[in-house]
């Protein structure tokens, strides 16, 4: 899946629905590419010729599978560094008026919050995940604004219960992520070729809709406890024009 978004030059650009945790990657694929005209996939997709945002993330020590747990300075720095003459990013504290005014200026915020299932902010502390927001769509609601992710539909979140639910992430203990041998099924699972395991000696795992996957042997991976309420919480990534 994926949703279409023209940029004010009149580009259409892609928001890509992601590949198993890779949330952030593809968040910033899409930043990149409606600012600065850069075509980064956020993962390989089979295509060996385009380095991935997660090949360069992996071989930097940026991330263990396409996890993005930071937005530090310290990040910010980082993805300038893709392209350092063209990038303006920062680490900034999440707030209603910093949004606004990146927003108002033309740029784009990557914010981290918790996610429900509905794709929309709660407050549970859980599910770390990033949206992109792109635009206030209408000044009679100025707490309003468009945001992105998934690549199902282009959501309308409140400035105010994004604030909100970003602060309340939470501490992230050590988790295990395997990966499914590619074509092990004839039905569509998303694109998602990796999924949460137990231990790290799961043979297979069972999704929501309850069907078994089997894991790719020696492929689970481990991602370390993180301190989200360090690294996430009270943050957000903002590019400039």
């Amino acid at each position: 899946m994926s949703i279409t978004v023209t940029t004010p030059e009149v580009r259409n650009v892609e928001f890509k629905d992601q590949r198993g945790p890779t949330c952030g990657l593809y968040a910033l694929s899409f930043v990149l590419e409606y600012l600065y005209g850069m075509k980064i996939p956020a993962t390989a997709d089979g295509d060996k010729t385009t380095e991935s945002l997660r090949s360069r993330f992996k071989k930097d020590g940026k991330t263990v599978i396409g996890e993005l747990y930071e937005a530090t300075p310290a990040m910010a720095d980082y993805i300038k560094t893709l392209e350092a003459a063209k990038i303006k990013c920062q680490s900034v504290p999440c707030d209603v008026t910093a949004i606004i005014e990146t927003l108002n200026g033309g740029g784009l915020c990557m914010v981290p919050f918790c996610v429900d299932a509905a794709g929309n902010p709660d407050n549970s502390g859980i599910h770390a995940h990033w949206c992109v927001l792109q635009t206030i769509p209408d000044a009679t609601k100025p707490d309003e604004a468009v945001a992105l992710h998934w690549g199902d539909t282009v959501r309308k979140f409140s400035m105010t219960a994004l604030k909100n639910s970003n602060n309340a992430i939470k501490d992230l203990e050590e988790q295990y992520w395997g990966k499914i041998p590619a074509g092990s099924y004839s039905i569509s699972i998303e694109g998602l070729d990796y999924v949460q395991c137990n231990t790290d000696a799961d043979t297979s795992v069972k999704c929501e809709r309850l069907l078994s996957f089997p894991i790719k042997p020696g492929s689970i991976k481990q991602i370390p406890a993180t301190a989200l309420s360090q690294t996430l919480a009270g943050k957000m990534l903002v590019f400039e024009k």
